[in-house]
């Protein structure tokens, strides 16, 4: 404790005398008050609930399982005895122990506050009173407030939406595991929810016995689908995994109802259309993404369909209004060879250079486990080559960071940066009613409305 906390220390000697029956003491240094007893057994108590060096200090464990009033009467002394309140009523911690710092944020989770956690690096040698003194290379520091409106956040029954602020690439050497849960597949990493890969466990639903055994059916009506919705926000209903063509009748039964609430309907699609289908969801259907799989006919045959029947609905599609996007699954010694991508964009752009093309990485998985991975510098030269072929629009997907300008948008006219991601994340947005704020040109595309662009992406 400090000097000026002998009340909190005269009251710890009080519960110590309580609840244990020992005689504890106050010891005064130059610099802090301290609450001696000498009971090894205490000691022993205290050190496995809690930890005994610095660093690594800890939450007791049967917090984290426990009643909120308890949880809350913890909290409350524990930022009385060790924290500080600022003049805008965010309550501050700082410790040196990691643990402790993510387990504090893990109780105030728990207890409806968001806390914000940060890491300050501090130099490892400094002098008190003239000593000289080690001290860690890190200090965790916990702040919140009993309110969240401090903090930019959106929140559902689930889960704290929170804008990234950063994300940084750093080195490394040594096994990376891919954690398989049940259920909803999501674990949580440092209160992050993370969300693993299932794609063939959805695709696959009722052909594979695994994905049919990890498959949890819900059945759910169109109004109860829209409603979900439009509980979470959504503005876009899409129709995916399986292959949405073939359920067209529950698509359009879902996006009838969703376009008296204002939502767009969309299709992630094989291409394996007719014009009598595409011609009954269109009304319903407003986004349209093609899957183009190869321009070889062998390579088709080889994964049961026909290359015709997908360029022909690539046109069908655009004739028909959609906004069409198409993606090509970039695969080693599949579809890999500039001859074949440069065929792919030159078609594409023969049925219109405002289609955007996704050139995206493969990683091996399910029943393609014979090769491996496609490389970063592949997709640069598939999205160079759509650029060479008169496309407006390329872009190379699956490998954030790594690909160079060809996660971002480009005005075709000037040039000038108009949507800076970083995979699935815009990192900022500039476009003005759809158009190009430095030249005026208008771009191809569906766009948000200017006063629904989220304030962080205006940086």
């Amino acid at each position: 404790f400090g000097h000026h906390e002998r009340a909190l220390a005269e009251r710890v000697c009080q519960w110590l005398r309580e609840l244990f029956g020992v005689r504890p003491s106050i010891v005064k240094t130059p610099t802090t008050l301290q609450v001696a007893v000498n009971k090894s057994s205490l000691a022993l108590l205290f050190e496995a609930l809690c930890g005994a060096k610095a660093r690594e200090k800890r939450i007791p464990p049967f917090l984290f399982e426990a009643k909120r009033d308890i949880v809350e009467s913890f909290v409350q002394a524990y930022a009385q005895g060790d924290g500080t309140i600022r003049s805008d009523g965010r309550i501050a911690v700082s410790t040196v122990s990691a643990e402790l710092a993510y387990g504090l944020a893990w109780l105030l989770l728990k207890l409806g506050y968001l806390p914000s956690l940060r890491t300050y690096r501090q130099p490892t040698h400094s002098t008190v009173l003239g000593r000289p003194v080690r001290q860690a290379p890190n200090i965790f520091m916990v702040i919140w407030r009993k309110d969240n409106e401090w903090r930019f956040v959106w929140q559902d029954d689930a889960y704290y939406y929170v804008p990234i602020r950063k994300i940084v690439s750093r080195p490394f050497k040594g096994f990376v595991y891919n954690l398989q849960v049940d259920d909803e597949h999501t674990y949580l990493a440092q209160f992050v929810a993370t969300h693993n890969c299932q794609n063939w466990q959805i695709s696959q639903v009722m052909r594979d016995a695994v994905a049919t055994m990890l498959a949890d059916f819900t059945p759910i009506t169109p109004e109860e689908f829209v409603k979900m919705a439009l509980k979470y926000r959504a503005k876009v209903l899409t129709s995916t995994y399986n292959e949405p063509l073939i359920t067209s009748e529950w698509a359009v039964a879902i996006f009838r109802e969703g376009k008296k609430h204002g939502l767009v309907g969309s299709y992630v699609s094989n291409g394996n259309a007719t014009p009598e289908v595409l011609d009954y969801i269109r009304p319903f259907v407003d986004l349209y993404k093609i899957d183009l799989k190869s321009m070889r006919e062998k390579n088709y045959r080889e994964l049961g369909g026909k290359l015709e029947t997908v360029l022909n609905a690539i046109r069908w599609v655009h004739e028909r209004g959609f906004w069409l996007e198409i993606v090509t699954l970039v695969v080693p010694n599949f579809n890999d060879s500039e001859e074949e991508l440069r065929e792919a964009a030159r078609y594409i752009a023969s049925v219109s250079p405002d289609i955007p093309w996704h050139v995206t990485a493969f990683h091996p998985d399910y029943l393609m486990t014979d090769r491996g991975g496609t490389p970063a510098k592949t997709l640069i030269r598939a999205a160079e080559i759509g650029y060479e072929e008169g496309l407006k629009f390329v872009y190379a997907g699956n490998l954030p960071g790594m690909v160079g300008p060809y996660e971002n948008t480009y005005c075709p006219k000037c040039h000038a940066l108009l949507i800076e991601r970083y995979g699935f994340q815009v990192r900022r947005y500039r476009l003005q009613n759809g158009k190009c704020p430095d030249c005026g040109e208008s771009i191809a595309g569906v766009w948000w409305r200017d006063e629904e662009v989220p304030p962080h992406w205006r940086r």
